[in-house]
């Protein structure tokens, strides 16, 4: 099955910029930063990238291929044929593979996350009793790393292997889900303190391959014992041809590159050119600041939007700007914010983890303050609404030992599911708001609400930022596989882009995935028209350009 794979970059994920803070072991003075660091848990992505897909090859013993979705067989042609629960897991099998991003040191590293089944027998000897499990295994590793997986520059059918030299990994047997961020991040925070080494390292084959007409990836995840004697063979240059001899995963091409190179093809956001002057440009400015590490101006471009609606009355408004003045040590002017944010509980059940958060870094404000108890109260309100991290439960421990917490008149009940007559995006009034609760739902992976909010925003002013909102609902359709509703959506964009708004980058970009819209459609005529369009626009990407000439001979 095909897959686009079009991250947004360029906004900061506002889920991300509400990052969990930790409180320091009891003792420690020094103050807290709102960011995770190393002396906290550092703040991890949502997934970046999702690959669901792919067929296991296997040479069998008996000479003969065979084939399984998301999984690789055996060799033994016998255990193929078995009815064993143990055998049909196959040789290795994944149900999902995720790359997500972490900030370590101030350097970017991705985490490689592999979704997969396995289970063990009650009665091994016999082969009865079989007790099936889900598990997760992750790999930490430099994200430049994966610019060497799918090289700019490449031949087809010729075998590549890049070593990931992980720096942390390891495996959990059912998981939860939900808080696997936490639980990674548990585990990196520790391997950097105590300054341990890997004990598993992972390394991935690539061998782009052309076929039939078609444009093919094979891959393989090679997982082995972090020493030298064990990986270093199957980097020699000498034995790359036994690489794919016996065994692989394929997919298409395109799929496996979008994956690889997340941060490839993605869609344009016009940068800022000169002074901000609506709200929204102070609100927008704002989060690239921050983003960007100028606090002082980043707290002026806050300051400036929370004086006009909708960002007088959101709390992320106020959660940005005490994020940044914690961060330069404004510990006082931070609490007000927090206590604004706070105060300021958000309709939309979409912002409830980023609120709790709120809450709980309200209480590191505190801390910084020396008001213990006040922290106390805020994390453990905090924890008893919902908010989890692997390690607060430790810190309140470590912290409020003689804290006695009262319950806070802050509780769930006094959250309102919507926001009173407004109980979906089509009846919002807003267009600031809706159009941001928009970009938000885009960044965090909610396509199809996130149509509902453009939808939205289009009714409401349909004559402000058009290019923006068509291209945003595009990628949204591209992302759900609805191919047309893509390329209606891309030609609006292209219609209303004008030169003062709308750059080359934007538009090579737009073109370039409304090729890929109408590459689905087999509109290859129309695809390759758009696709020489981007190009003109200045399209460099040289492993797009490479499919370009594959698919537009």
């Amino acid at each position: 099955m095909k897959r686009i794979l079009i991250i947004l970059v360029g906004l900061f994920f506002m889920k991300m910029a509400m990052g969990q803070v930790t409180a320091p072991p009891a003792g420690q003075n020094a103050p807290l930063s709102v960011e995770r660091s190393m002396s906290n848990l550092p703040l991890i992505s949502e997934a970046r990238s999702v690959l669901e897909s792919a067929t296991g090859w296997m040479l069998q013993d008996d000479g003969q291929w065979i084939s399984e979705q998301n999984r690789i067989p055996f060799k033994e042609t016998e255990y193929n044929q078995s009815s064993k629960a143990y055998y049909k897991l196959g040789k290795e099998n994944f149900e999902l593979l995720q790359l997500r991003d972490v900030v370590l040191n101030n350097e970017i590293y991705a985490i490689f996350i592999i979704e997969f089944r396995t289970g063990w027998y009650e009665f091994p000897i016999l082969m009865q009793g079989w007790h099936k499990q889900d598990a997760v295994s992750f790999f930490v590793f430099k994200k430049t790393k994966l610019l060497d997986v799918v090289p700019d520059k490449f031949d087809f059918n010729r075998p590549y292997i890049v070593n990931l030299d992980v720096v942390c990994e390891g495996t959990m047997i059912e998981p939860d889900l939900k808080t696997i961020n936490s639980t990674v991040a548990y585990k990196i925070q520790k391997t950097f303190a105590d300054k341990t080494i890997a004990s598993h390292n992972l390394l991935i084959a690539f061998m782009p391959v052309q076929s039939g007409g078609q444009s093919v990836a094979r891959f393989r995840l090679i997982q082995v014992m972090n020493k030298k004697k064990f990986y270093l063979p199957y980097l020699e240059v000498k034995d790359r041809d036994k690489l794919f001899r016996s065994s692989y995963y394929e997919t298409d091409f395109e799929t496996f590159r979008g994956f690889i190179r997340y941060d490839a093809g993605a869609i344009a956001v016009p940068q800022f050119a000169g002074s901000a002057r609506t709200p929204e440009e102070f609100y927008k400015r704002g989060i690239s600041n921050y983003h960007l590490g100028n606090y002082p101006q980043a707290v002026a471009d806050f300051s400036e939007a929370s004086k006009y609606p909708p960002y007088t009355n959101f709390f992320l408004t106020y959660a940005y700007r005490a994020n940044a003045r914690q961060k330069m040590g404004d510990f006082f002017e931070a609490l007000h914010d927090f206590d604004m944010a706070v105060s300021l509980k958000p309709a939309d059940q979409n912002y409830f983890s980023a609120w709790l958060t709120t809450i709980y870094n309200r209480g590191v404000a505190k801390y910084n303050l020396k008001d213990n108890a006040g922290a106390c109260q805020d994390w453990q309100t905090a924890v008893q609404m919902g908010f989890r991290d692997i390690g607060s439960d430790q810190n309140i421990k470590e912290n409020c030992k003689n804290y006695k917490f009262s319950p806070s008149s802050l509780t769930i009940s006094t959250l309102p599911s919507t926001v009173p007559g407004i109980s979906s995006p089509e009846q919002q009034t807003d267009y600031y708001k809706i159009y941001w609760e928009g970009v938000w739902k885009y960044e965090n992976g909610n396509y199809s609400d996130a149509i509902r909010s453009f939808n939205r925003t289009l009714e409401l002013r349909p004559q402000t930022n058009l290019t923006t909102i068509y291209n945003y609902r595009g990628n949204c359709k591209l992302k759900l596989n609805d191919y047309t509703g893509a390329v209606a959506d891309f030609d609006l964009a292209i219609t209303y882009a004008t030169p003062s708004q709308t750059d080359n980058n934007t538009l090579k970009t737009i073109y370039y995935n409304r090729g890929l819209a109408n590459y689905f459609l087999s509109n290859t005529s129309i695809a390759c028209s758009d696709f020489q369009k981007s190009m003109n626009l200045g399209l460099t990407d040289p492993a797009s350009i490479q499919f370009i000439k594959q698919v537009c001979k």
